[in-house]
């Protein structure tokens, strides 16, 4: 079943609650090149959340998007780092970090404890 555009911005906004929680920053306007942004760290957070109920966790940035947040970081001297917020049910949700990069499967990426 496919998930609607509401149902996606939820799912969104609960994953850049759990890195604010975990890692501090500041949440972001809707459609800013990251979610996440910590300028006293020099640290921007680009969020994904996902369902861990699929079978091939991967994430895709598309190349405009993937150049607006380069130049975002370079402009602001900001270190980018990819976010994976994969939630399993309310109870039960791992993150993971690496270096923003187009397309990675969150298995490469390294589970933050």
């Amino acid at each position: 079943m496919a998930i609607n555009q509401t149902d996606r911005h939820q799912l969104g906004r609960k994953g850049e609650e759990v890195i604010l929680r975990l890692q501090g920053g500041s949440s972001t306007r809707h459609k800013a090149p990251f979610d996440v942004v910590d300028f006293n760290l020099g640290i921007a957070y680009e969020v994904k959340a996902m369902s861990g109920l699929g079978l091939d966790l991967k994430i895709h940035i598309s190349l405009a998007s993937m150049a607006r947040k380069r130049s975002f970081a370079r402009k602001y001297g900001l270190k980018a780092i990819l976010i994976a917020v994969v939630i399993f049910d309310q109870d039960h949700v791992k993150v993971y970090r690496s270096t923003l990069k187009k397309s990675i499967r969150v298995s490469q990426m390294k589970e933050v404890k």
